[in-house]
């Protein structure tokens, strides 16, 4: 019998053509947490962000949404910067948010790739998607040696 479930969920936009929007999700029976980043695509560089708490277990919990604003200026593109995250989003505010954060900053370059396939998918549904993946991949060297690079 499962006692405990946890969800989260990341969805990104484009509201132009230098940014990503990631809106993150985590979701149990306990807390209910969301965020929205904006991230700047050539360089990872976390331009805006805001929290939501929607459900928590202490008064001092919505404290942590401001301590959110740290990371602006930091890039998901340094070496560390998930470790980096958690130092000063989960330690000093709410573990929650931080991981919701990693995960829309691990959720970067796929989302890059999904905005790069939609047209030519659009123009040809029947195109070889996995030719255009690994093409898109060896074109972006700031993606060698991640899960997305292997074969």
């Amino acid at each position: 019998m499962i006692t405990f479930s946890r969800s989260s969920l990341v969805g990104a936009e484009f509201p132009d053509d230098e940014t990503v929007r990631f809106h993150g999700v985590q979701e149990d029976h306990i807390y209910d947490m969301e965020i929205e980043v904006d991230v700047r695509i050539p360089d990872g560089e976390i331009l805006r962000i805001k929290g939501w708490m929607k459900r928590y277990t202490t008064p001092v919990c919505p404290k942590a949404v401001d301590v959110l604003q740290t990371a602006v200026g930091m890039s998901i593109r340094e070496d560390g910067w998930d470790s980096r995250i958690m130092r000063e989003i989960g330690r000093k505010g709410c573990e929650h948010f931080a991981e919701i954060l990693i995960e829309c900053g691990r959720s970067f370059d796929q989302a890059r790739m999904a905005r790069d396939l939609y047209g030519p998918v659009m123009q040809d549904p029947t195109m070889d998607q996995n030719a255009f993946t690994a093409n898109w991949v060896n074109e972006h060297p700031e993606i060698q040696g991640t899960c997305m690079a292997r074969k």
